[in-house]
């Protein structure tokens, strides 16, 4: 035999052995994607989204992963653009091999990577995307958030019944974000109608981009009002308050879901006391969420991070993966290549039946696909935080 030759066989050989090898190392892992958003507009609020992940994938391959197998994390950060959730979505499914995903982050991710979720089918879960009838459409979209409208009509109720002034308001909003708008325009109005509260003109919108908030405020204040209720996330309500003081306001501030994030109390001060907002998670519940906090605050001291504690999708982001493991135990997954197509919708339909205790609280899934979650009131003063009323999540009747 030739050397050249002999060479060439040899190669082949150790190319077979290389291809059985990752094969074998393959066929012990479960492959699950991660659409994160730490980079872009929602990065204030999403960036230890992959915190809590980790965690959760840490203790799991810990225990000894899913079915014997190792959790392998692919991720992908999108930056916030509905056209990377898409790119993700198509990554994860048909270059990965993964058999679920947790994302994408925000409401205009969710309604496009959703529709590409569907032809691929692959469950996608959000953990962010609040925007109401996203998944309904969808057999493999699910959500461990909880309907904006609900929790803010949970909020008004709390004010009402604990005879805070209410009577009128005003609404101010982030008008080139798709799921503050659909609150501020839609959701919030909607809210204050059913609870008998006198909306004081039109809703008024402002750009995220924007620095000077001074003509919107003095338009506001133009008819005062008991409260202001702003949509939008930490920057936005945070530049809001401090013009609303600025120019009198004496009032409360109120947010939705969309403003429940622990870092807003420090960054907003004085100018949002009395300030009210409500959120799916408590850190403060129970020995699980207060276990959950110690280690979501401990790793993100590790990498470097400064953040007050868990926001509420720091929680659903850790109990996506354990409620990924629920699923797959149940429904026997092996992650092997020849049983994907089949085994990624055994998850899908697994989960429509799931019911898992959390830190978010007990989860399952409606019809639509999207989570029952509590409602806690956080009011912030002085740069604090403090629970002032809570609401049970609504029935399971899945399971």
């Amino acid at each position: 035999m030739s050397k050249s030759l002999l060479t060439r066989v040899k190669l082949t050989a150790l190319a077979v052995g290389f291809f059985a090898c990752a094969s074998a190392q393959a066929a012990d892992e479960i492959v699950i994607g991660a659409t994160l958003a730490k980079t872009g507009r929602y990065a204030t609020s999403a960036r230890t989204t992959e915190t809590a992940i980790d965690i959760a994938v840490a203790e799991i391959n810990e225990a000894g992963g899913i079915n014997g197998k190792q959790i392998k994390l692919v991720k992908f950060d999108t930056n916030g653009d509905p056209k990377q959730a898409q790119v993700a979505v198509r990554s994860f499914a048909e270059d990965e091999g993964a058999l679920a995903v947790i994302g994408p982050f925000s409401s205009g991710e969710a309604r496009v990577a959703f529709a590409a979720g569907e032809r691929l089918g692959i469950v996608q879960i959000p953990n962010a995307s609040s925007a109401p009838k996203l998944a309904d459409k969808f057999s493999y979209a699910y959500r461990v958030t909880e309907s904006e409208f609900l929790q803010f009509n949970r909020l008004v109720s709390t004010m009402k019944a604990k005879n805070m002034e209410v009577s009128n308001t005003s609404i101010m909003y982030v008008s080139d974000e798709f799921v503050s708008k659909a609150v501020g325009t839609q959701l919030m109005p909607a809210v204050f109608g059913k609870q008998g509260v006198e909306l004081v003109g039109e809703p008024i919108g402002f750009p995220t981009a924007a620095f000077d908030l001074s003509p919107q405020v003095a338009q506001l204040m133009e008819k005062p009002t008991d409260t202001v209720a702003v949509a939008g996330i930490v920057e936005a309500v945070v530049k809001s308050a401090k013009e609303l003081r600025r120019q009198g306001h004496k009032g409360r501030i109120i947010g939705s879901g969309i403003s429940a994030d622990p870092d807003l109390a420090g960054k907003i001060g004085a100018d949002g006391n009395g300030m009210l907002y409500a959120a799916w998670f408590w850190w403060d519940r129970d020995d699980q969420t207060r276990d959950f906090t110690e280690k979501f605050n401990a790793e993100n001291a590790k990498r470097g991070i400064e953040k007050a504690g868990p926001h509420h999708v720091d929680a659903s982001a850790y109990d996506i993966v354990y409620i990924l493991k629920a699923a797959m135990e149940k429904a026997g997954i092996t992650g092997d290549d020849d049983n994907l197509k089949a085994e990624r919708t055994a998850i899908r339909d697994t989960l429509s039946t799931l019911v898992h205790e959390g830190v978010s609280g007990r989860i399952c899934f409606d019809k639509n696909g999207d989570a029952e979650l509590p409602a806690y009131i956080i009011e912030i003063n002085d740069g604090d935080i403090s629970l002032v009323d809570s609401h049970p999540a609504n029935e399971c009747t899945s399971g």
